[in-house]
């Protein structure tokens, strides 16, 4: 089975518009929480979220009329190419693939009053298409908050088949009335910030944002003259439909996600170093998660959560996550979990707090976990 190369990331998140403003403000520990501002929340229990701040700003203005979902894609793909050395007129006539995660896909036009303009996941990949004039094969990944690691296993499997030669694999989501008022009716949300596996966590703080690995052939890669950043060695994804939203306390298939992710890049418990971890700051997902390391890894293994910087990201998050690990390998340094005061004595690994932490290893796994019992791992490595 032959690694993907990653030769280009982007991340634009509440703490920056570029993934090093975005780098930066977590390793210090930043959070992108504030009061929200898209919409009306004067009748919500829970008010905070993880924004955007000035996206027109950053967007030019024929993107930013065709939502905002597209708005934070669209830059983010720009930013990706930019860092792989690709223009437009490449992938013009290049074969190249694109393949989107998402939960919420475009909602521009679906408010409390009602929809207006169309809507909906797969515009996303057609407003993607038109602007770039892509010529290869196009997905949609609708599989929740797990969305963006199905987009870069889809996108490694276009590659690995031969079909195309260059992919884009993104993940995005826009805060919304629809998602916010949804989740708040759930009582999963948190009334001020997100503390991942911390022992008074209170639940999550939901976010948007948009991340994309530019992923190739290493044979396409080396005849451009490239070097690749990271490589995407394997991946594991299941369902195991234990409830519709709450996690299988027994973490059965998140264990089988990552074994399988592990016996598909060929590599064994041993050789992973870090655990980019799903870590939504909820009781039932930070416990089910934590035992899943334990049992694969042992007390020995590191993990760490971003959510408490950014939020929850829904189908932009894994791809986020994986675009922050490639970093991490990149630049030997994990960001500290943030809002973690005490760690739930519960919880049998060790996770990343107060201080980032040095990384000398090779491979990371990074896992998303979605409503339904789906679960996703993601391993990437040197």
């Amino acid at each position: 089975m032959r690694s993907i190369a990653v030769s280009g990331i982007s991340v634009i998140s509440s703490l920056g518009s570029n993934i090093e403003q975005t780098w930066s403000n977590m390793l210090n520990k930043q959070s992108g929480v504030s009061q929200v501002t898209l919409f009306p929340v004067e009748d919500q229990h829970n008010r905070n979220a993880c924004e955007v701040k000035d996206l027109k700003s950053i967007c030019i203005p024929e993107v930013y009329e065709k939502g905002r979902a597209t708005s934070l894609l669209i830059t983010a793909i720009d930013d990706a190419l930019f860092d792989a050395g690709l223009d437009e007129s490449f992938l013009q006539s290049a074969r190249c693939g694109l393949s989107v995660g998402t939960t919420m896909g475009e909602l521009n036009g679906l408010s409390r009053e009602g929809a207006h303009m169309k809507y909906g996941p797969h515009l996303l990949a057609k407003n993607v298409r038109d602007y770039y004039e892509l010529g290869g094969p196009s997905w949609t990944l609708t599989n929740a908050c797990a969305a963006g690691n199905f987009s870069i296993a889809k996108a490694m499997d276009e590659l690995q088949s031969g079909r195309v030669d260059v992919m884009i694999a993104a993940g995005v989501d826009a805060l919304s009335w629809v998602a916010f008022t949804g989740f708040s009716s759930l009582r999963a949300m948190s009334p001020d910030f997100c503390s991942p596996f911390d022992k008074d966590r209170k639940g999550l703080i939901l976010g948007e944002g948009a991340a994309v690995l530019i992923l190739e052939s290493i044979e396409h890669l080396q005849k451009r003259s490239r070097n690749s950043k990271a490589v995407i060695k394997g991946y594991g994804l299941n369902c195991d439909a234990h409830h519709i939203t709450q996690p299988d306390p027994d973490a059965v298939g998140a264990i089988t996600a990552m074994q399988e992710a592990l016996q598909h890049a060929q590599l064994s418990p041993k050789d992973i170093q870090y655990v980019s971890s799903h870590g939504t700051g909820t009781r039932a997902n930070d416990s089910m998660e934590s035992k899943a390391l334990f049992k694969c890894f042992g007390s020995g293994i590191t993990t760490s959560s971003v959510k408490g910087n950014i939020g929850h990201t829904l189908g932009a998050a894994s791809v986020i996550e994986a675009a922050l690990s490639v970093k991490i390998i990149n630049e030997k340094i994990i960001p500290p979990t943030a809002n973690l005061h005490q760690v739930d004595p519960e919880v049998e690994v060790h996770v990343i707090k107060d201080h980032p932490a040095n990384f000398d290893g090779e491979n990371i796994i990074s896992n998303a976990y979605a409503f339904g019992g789906i679960n996703s791992s993601i391993i990437i490595g040197k």
